[in-house]
């Protein structure tokens, strides 16, 4: 029994390398694949671009933990007033609103003391949930364990 298992073992591992040695262009395709979408049917700018806040987001987190100063503003945050949003949704009248309150709570974080440094930064995780309380509640749970303590 115990031959029989490394024996198909061994022929599996040696199927594995022939493929690659016949189609090599299939491991380097897959390996440059964007796996960033996590949307099957695609994700709309606005989506991608919020992924990026929710990593900015994440980042700032783990440095308020360490004592690290705070990441400059990402300049591309300001697509948030003019990203396209998913197909068949729309922005609501206070979108403009909720995205100005949005970007102000990051330039301030981005330039916060250290005494002001976890204040600043849960007021730019609650300028995002205020926004997604209004549209797109999904992520509101994630949203939500982002915030920090005062101490």
């Amino acid at each position: 029994m115990k031959t029989k298992i490394i024996l198909v073992g061994l022929i599996l591992f040696i199927g594995v390398l022939v493929f690659q040695t016949i189609h090599p262009e299939s491991a380097i395709t897959s390996a440059l694949a964007d796996t960033t979408d996590v949307n099957p049917n695609g994700s709309s700018e606005l989506s991608k671009l919020m992924r990026d806040m929710q990593k900015y987001t994440t980042d700032a987190k783990a440095d308020i933990k360490v004592g690290k100063a705070p990441a400059a503003y990402p300049v591309g945050f300001d697509k948030v007033h003019t990203a396209k949003i998913s197909d068949g949704v729309s922005k609501s009248e206070y979108y403009k609103q909720f995205a100005d309150l949005y970007v102000m709570a990051v330039k301030n974080y981005a330039t916060s003391t250290p005494e002001t440094r976890v204040e600043t930064y849960n007021n730019m995780v609650s300028s995002c949930l205020a926004c997604h309380s209004q549209h797109c509640p999904g992520p509101v749970p994630v949203i939500k364990k982002m915030m920090l303590e005062v101490k």
